[in-house]
């Protein structure tokens, strides 16, 4: 049915006025006919409570928008009759008294009544529009079954990201390409299920005392018929792999034969994530380096494995009783789940290695460091009860980290930061809990709400001709400016203590005691949470100090605030799952040559020259020059030392000495 242009315009005004007073439109459009279509008047009228009934006024003067002093809000809410419940900046904040105590507080607490208040005031966010067009609210009401436009949002996204992913092919692009400049070569599995073990296996290269330890391996004896997973097969792959990711010239190698030997598929029989079988590929790999190098008689070093032991202390008794551990490789880190709970590396670490209780404590702590440390993540889901967060935060990892605070030898040092920590942490709390306090009530922002009262009053309230409601609204208004200078300034004052206070806890482990022990980050795995190979990545350091990320087969430079801040994965409880740190060296040990068995070399030489002829100048031009290391020549055998007990006879002829020659002779004719 068309509607007459009149009321259309009845419509429109009873929707506008709906959206101001929070009331159903059929009230709004009652409201209105009541007085005439005059908008102003029905508007303060909607705001005081009234429903468009003549016997349901509950203000002696419908022409005000200021409720009188004696009117009580709690008797109206207890009426039997039910009624729309005015808004709290015009009908329960009662601020025209003077010498009132608590009348701030309560005027803080009622405006944000969230059970009492049905609309801000504030400068319209709508484009001007002479017709008043109605807009739909951006976000709806999360209460039942109903969506947020915020989680719909994140539905369609990860939605639509699904609705993209293809099943991905298997088939490298058959076009080889050159690797360029200091560029890393990519290691492309052939089959996509082990494509966490070529990210792994790439990782570890890029650290260089793995690099340089690997370099050390004698090449064991194998034949044809040798399994893949044997110790010495392994050793053979493993130095065979990394010489030609040092210098082979393509830009990408796709492996058949080499990384089954390593792979512990996730998801197998043992119900291993991605992260647990990347940490047990380092375990095994550290394990076989080690053993390795320990049967050939080198010096061993703790390259992968570090030794532990648990400290009980005791207030009452103090005494300490130790409990080894067994060699540990890779650290198991949980994050996420609790909202309240750390969020970046050192903090997990020291409230996962060190407990305490009333009376004690229980410490782990590293007797022998070693040389690399990695850390498997695991994300938790979310134990809070609340809404979830629309974007997690993402966990924050250093470049790098001193282990020194988690060494034995320092653990009474640093306890007593700990503790220090401790105390800062909780004024910290205490601080945030009362800023919270001030700044909301009932999930409303007490501030904003408050700016949107104060505007309503200097800008839309009309006190017309009577001068005892102008005087009303001015006194009002200043009122509540007093109140939002007195909020605002506690506030900055809050937010100056908990700045002081996080700057000196960031700082309290920073003294030279426990600086000692630098590790610097080596490598970042990385992985989005959806299906395929090309949603896990890494990043890597070469060591001229550039990070470059590897998808696949496609390696690009990144800078380091990107492997430091990639937010990737974290909708999904995915993201970082894997960090390498390795004890920090100097420009020189960082760039000392790597020398690589002649075995593997030479072909590598071969097949590169072979390369580059079939290439053009130009990509010949980028391509990176290996630096191939001359293997020292094998020392002399020892000279033999004469025995001291019998000394050479020299021999004469009629008792004179004879030379070496005619000694010769003389033997010959002898």
């Amino acid at each position: 049915m068309q509607l007459l242009p009149e009321q259309e315009q009845e419509r429109e005004n009873g929707d506008l006025l709906a959206l101001i007073g929070n009331v159903p439109p059929d009230v709004a459009r009652r409201v209105l006919r009541k007085h005439k279509g005059d908008m102003e008047k029905a508007a303060d009228a909607i705001l005081a409570g009234d429903t468009g009934e003549e016997e349901e006024e509950i203000w002696t003067n419908p022409g005000r928008n200021t409720p009188d002093p004696g009117w009580n809000p709690v008797a109206v809410a207890k009426s039997p009759t039910p009624r729309v419940t005015p808004v709290p900046s015009t009908s329960v904040i009662d601020l025209t008294k003077e010498g009132h105590s608590g009348e701030y507080t309560r005027a803080i607490q009622m405006s944000m009544d969230t059970s009492q208040t049905g609309v801000r005031f504030g400068p319209s966010e709508r484009a001007p529009n002479p017709d008043w067009q109605m807009v739909p609210s951006n976000v709806q009401v999360a209460s039942g079954g109903a969506v947020t436009q915020e989680d719909q949002t994140l539905k369609d996204a990860i939605q639509a990201s699904l609705n993209e992913f293809t099943d991905e092919s298997d088939v490298f692009p058959i076009k080889e390409t050159v690797r360029e400049g200091g560029r890393p070569v990519a290691l492309r599995s052939e089959l996509a299920a082990h494509a966490y073990v070529a990210l792994v296996l790439q990782a570890l290269f890029f650290v260089p005392q793995v690099r340089e330890n690997v370099a050390k391996l004698i090449l064991p004896h194998i034949d044809e018929n040798l399994p893949l997973d044997h110790p010495a097969r392994v050793i053979w792959n493993l130095v065979e792999l990394f010489a030609n990711m040092d210098l082979v010239q393509l830009s990408a190698i796709v492996d058949v034969n080499v990384l089954p030997s390593f792979a512990i598929l996730p998801g197998d029989s043992h119900n291993d994530s991605l992260s647990e079988a990347s940490a047990k590929i380092v375990g095994n790999v550290g394990c076989a380096i080690e053993e390795h190098l320990k049967a050939q008689g080198e010096d061993l070093v703790n390259l992968f494995s570090f030794t532990s032991c648990q400290i009980e202390l005791n207030d009452r008794m103090p005494r300490r009783v130790s409990r080894n551990h067994g060699p540990g490789t890779v650290v198991h880190v949980e994050i996420g789940g609790d909202d309240s709970g750390p969020n970046d590396l050192l903090s997990c670490l020291s409230s996962i290695l060190s407990r305490f209780r009333e009376g004690g404590s229980s410490h782990d702590v590293i007797i022998k460091p070693s040389e690399l440390v990695g850390f498997q993540l695991k994300r938790l889901p979310s134990q809070s009860t609340t809404a979830p967060k629309t974007t997690p935060d993402a966990f924050v990892f250093p470049k790098c980290i001193y282990l020194d605070q988690f060494l034995f030898h320092n653990l009474e040092l640093a306890n007593n930061k700990r503790e220090m920590e401790r105390e800062i942490n909780g004024e910290i709390r205490e601080l945030t809990a009362h800023r919270e306090t001030l700044t909301h009530f009932n999930n409303r922002d007490t501030i904003k709400d408050l700016r949107s009262t104060i505007h309503y009053y200097e800008h839309v309230a009309n006190p017309g001709d009577d001068p005892v409601r102008k005087q009303t609204i001015e006194r009002t208004a200043a009122h509540l400016k007093d109140i939002l200078i007195m909020i605002t300034s506690k506030v900055e004052d809050i937010d100056h203590k908990v700045e002081k206070l996080q700057a000196e806890c960031a700082t309290l482990f920073d003294c030279p005691e426990l600086q000692q022990h630098r590790y610097d980050l080596r490598a970042v795995l990385m992985h989005t949470g959806l299906p395929g190979r090309k949603q896990m990545y890494s990043y890597v350091q070469d060591s001229d100090g550039v990070w470059w990320k590897t998808v696949d087969y496609e390696v690009t430079e990144v800078p380091e605030e990107t492997v430091l801040t990639d937010p990737t994965g974290l909708h999904l409880s995915a993201g970082p799952y894997l960090l390498l740190y390795s004890k920090h060296l100097s420009e020189e040990e960082l760039h000392a040559p790597v020398v690589w068995p002649k075995i593997f070399t030479d072909p590598v030489e071969e097949n590169n020259k072979k390369f580059l002829s079939i290439l053009s100048p130009e990509l010949v031009g980028k391509a990176k020059i290996p630096t191939l290391v001359t293997p020292p020549p094998p020392p002399p055998p020892p000279l033999r030392r004469a025995s001291t007990l019998s000394p050479p006879r020299e021999r004469t002829w009629d008792g004179q000495p004879i030379s070496r020659e005619k000694s010769r002779t003389m033997d010959m004719v002898d």
